[in-house]
């Protein structure tokens, strides 16, 4: 599969240089669907960083999945989509109101490029998001945070 990306690129950028005049849309749009480069610069997700803010206690908790997080393979995979990678940094409700749970999704990718997108809980968001939400949540790990000594 590695073989036939790099096969994909090599005859993309070959046609770019000797057919400088055609738009490279030409030449990605023979290619089949499957076969074709990665457009975006992030690609594989490495690590999602989910932090949870707010509701009526007003708590915060954080959860982490990357490639050693059992189960979290769904949301790496997710989090690297081109769907995602095309999200807005941000998805706000109307209207403000209420005790909700604000979401910060922070997510690398190999090569250090990262993406962060934040919403409110029960906003109209794309899927994508609210599915990458949902399983780290479900399937994250809770970074240890050393409580403070109380006198």
């Amino acid at each position: 599969m590695l073989y036939k990306r790099a096969q994909t690129a090599i005859l993309t950028l070959t046609a770019a240089v000797l057919l400088p005049a055609a738009p490279a849309a030409v030449f990605l749009s023979a290619a089949p669907a499957a076969a074709a480069p990665s457009l975006l610069p992030a690609g594989q997700a490495r690590m999602i960083l989910l932090e949870r803010s707010g509701g009526f206690a007003g708590e915060r908790t954080s959860f982490v999945v990357d490639r050693t997080t059992v189960g979290g393979r769904p949301a790496l995979r997710m989090a690297g989509s081109r769907a995602f990678q095309q999200l807005r940094r941000s998805y706000q409700p109307r209207n403000p109101c209420c005790d909700r749970y604000a979401y910060r999704v922070t997510v690398t990718y190999r090569l250090g490029y990262r993406k962060t997108v934040e919403t409110v809980q029960g906003t109209n968001a794309p899927h994508v998001l609210w599915d990458v939400i949902n399983q780290s949540e479900r399937y994250g790990v809770r970074p240890f945070t050393p409580r403070t000594a109380t006198p």
